[in-house]
């Protein structure tokens, strides 16, 4: 069995009521909001350059797995209409080549909960925070090749080209 020694910001986290632990959550959905409307966007791609990779990813940091709900009511207000997104909002936004990256937003909360909760000081921990990053690109490009291949016929690489290799 394995012990693991908690830092106090961990073991204050861990103590938190429930009501502390919404109001952490909403939150991220602030920040996640607030990180979508700093972008960059790029000529050849239909997905812009945004800080929300960051408040995804803190997001499981401090709230290890629960921070998945976080990102699950980012989705649900935003397709409810409430401008969060990066470009637009309401339900009309699943038809955007961007819905699948904030699909994978969940994903990617949920595993960099669960790697900090697991490795909380170790190399294990870069790598699992690595993958949690990369979670988001698999649900997004696939997303985007539905979207895209609508309208004629898309190759992988395209997707590649315009969904992942501008932000790595």
């Amino acid at each position: 069995m394995q012990t693991i020694a908690l830092s106090r910001f961990e073991r204050k986290i861990l103590s938190l009521s429930v009501l502390d632990k919404v109001a952490l959550m909403l939150t991220f959905v602030v920040l996640t909001s607030l990180s979508s409307q700093l972008k960059i966007f790029l000529p050849f791609s239909p997905v812009p350059i945004t800080m929300q990779t960051f408040a995804v990813i803190l997001s499981g940091i401090v709230l290890k797995e629960e921070g998945a709900i976080s990102q699950i009511l980012y989705l649900i207000f935003g397709l409810l209409g409430i401008g969060i997104f990066a470009k637009g909002s309401g339900i009309s936004y699943v038809y955007s080549g961007t819905f699948g990256y904030i699909v994978g937003f969940i994903l990617a909360s949920y595993l960099a909960g669960f790697f900090t909760r697991k490795y909380s000081n170790s190399k294990m921990l870069f790598w699992g925070l690595a993958l949690a990053d990369l979670s988001i690109y698999v649900p997004g490009l696939l997303w985007l090749y539905v979207i895209l291949s609508r309208s004629g016929s898309v190759s992988f690489w395209y997707i590649l080209s315009i969904g992942f290799f501008p932000f790595m």
